[in-house]
């Protein structure tokens, strides 16, 4: 279905989200990692999850015991990141926090996760707003460009896209 596709992105939804369009999410994957000129053929993997996997998850690699909306893990950080050139990595995101953001916020589920899938992917490719006024003021500004290259109005997302604002 998705062999036109210049990149390998794998998406996973190991919860019940009727609202979840994953032919959407790969479609926002492409846009996004080619706005930040990933070349094709680079692997993205995005896990859809709920709040207890991506809390384990925090917990046994950030040790941080508690949920959060989106996690990003880099390929090319660690011991072994130059191995291969062409896994980006991985962006785990809770659809049932996707979802209370929603609703918090009036917006769609949809636009949600695409914010935090552009959120997870700007994290894989070097973008950190947790280095610094400077890098979250960075980050904040290329996610608004994408957003509104998504089609989104960006400043909708301002209540998340604080340069102050860990997440």
């Amino acid at each position: 279905m998705y062999d036109d596709l210049p990149y390998d992105i794998s998406i996973e939804v190991a919860v019940s989200a009727p609202d979840l369009d994953v032919e959407a999410l790969h479609h926002l994957s492409v846009r996004v990692m080619a706005g930040e000129n990933i070349d094709a053929g680079t692997s993205l993997a995005v896990l859809i999850t709920d709040d207890d996997e991506i809390r384990r998850m925090n917990h046994q690699f950030l040790g941080i015991d508690e949920p959060t909306d989106v996690l990003s893990f880099p390929m090319w950080e660690g011991e072994f990141g130059d191995v291969c050139m062409d896994l980006l990595g991985d962006v785990v995101i809770s659809a049932p926090t996707a979802q209370v953001m929603a609703d918090e916020h009036g917006m769609p589920f949809a636009a949600v996760l695409d914010l935090l899938l552009v959120h997870g992917i700007l994290h894989l490719v070097g973008y950190d707003h947790e280095r610094g006024a400077k890098a979250a003021l960075e980050m904040e500004s290329r996610s608004m460009e994408l957003l509104r290259l998504l089609g989104h109005e960006a400043e909708t997302f301002g209540w998340y896209l604080k340069p102050d604002a860990a997440s």
